[in-house]
């Protein structure tokens, strides 16, 4: 990937159920947010490997490819700069032990509230401009981001 010289923060909605991508995708348009959107994990690596994003709000149960799968690419394939992974699932807890906390940043509880997603993913962007912005030269790996972004969301 070549280095970030202008970035437009991008979003990209990774869930395989359409409906929970429209929602997630109206509230990151309310936002004025630029958002791409993925059915499964292979959609969402192919997506990871053309373009930059400020965050990516991850299922984690899906076909093909499920959200372990999409954290771990970024485990081997880090981008420039590493976007705030949120994890949106129903799920219990014992399936986050296997979620590297070096790259979800938090964890969203379905079903959220429409307003909280909205805050959350507006202060993981502002945070992850504000980490890219402060960091001269750009760090390849840059962890600023976990400094600024919301840790946890567990609601």
């Amino acid at each position: 990937m070549t280095e970030i010289k202008t970035f437009e923060p991008r979003v990209l909605v990774v869930d395989d159920d359409p409906s929970i991508r429209q929602l997630v995708g109206t509230i990151v348009r309310r936002e004025k947010l630029p958002f791409d959107e993925a059915a499964d994990g292979a959609e969402a690596i192919r997506l990871l490997e053309q373009n930059h994003y400020a965050v990516v709000v991850l299922d984690l149960m899906m076909p093909r490819v499920d959200g372990f799968g999409v954290i771990q690419h970024l485990v081997e394939n880090p981008p420039p700069h590493k976007p705030v992974v949120l994890v949106a699932t129903a799920y219990a807890d014992q399936n986050f032990k296997k979620v590297d906390p070096n790259i979800v940043a938090g964890v969203i509880r379905k079903p959220f509230e429409v307003s909280e997603l909205g805050d959350i993913v507006k202060r993981c962007v502002t945070g992850f401009m504000e980490a890219i912005q402060t960091t001269s030269p750009p760090n390849p790996h840059d962890e600023t981001v976990r400094i600024n972004a919301p840790h946890s969301f567990e609601h």
